[in-house]
């Protein structure tokens, strides 16, 4: 069997490309995953805390309205 030149060329195109293909496939599904499976701030703090002010500035800017 006879293989020429040109046939490796382009065989060697197709094994990197499968391979950017498939690093971009791993980075797509590794980000989805890790969003899946986090949790936003708001969600761990427990329910009592969710709608307290932890800025002490706030009630300073309360306090210039108020004038």
């Amino acid at each position: 069997m006879y293989l020429d030149p040109g046939f490796g060329g382009m065989l060697v195109q197709v094994v990197v490309v499968l391979i950017a293909v498939g690093g971009a496939i791993l980075f797509s599904l590794r980000k989805k995953l890790s969003q899946l499976f986090s949790r936003s701030k708001s969600e761990t703090q427990p329910i009592e805390n969710q709608f307290t002010s932890t800025n002490e500035n706030e009630d300073d800017a309360v306090d210039v309205l108020d004038d």
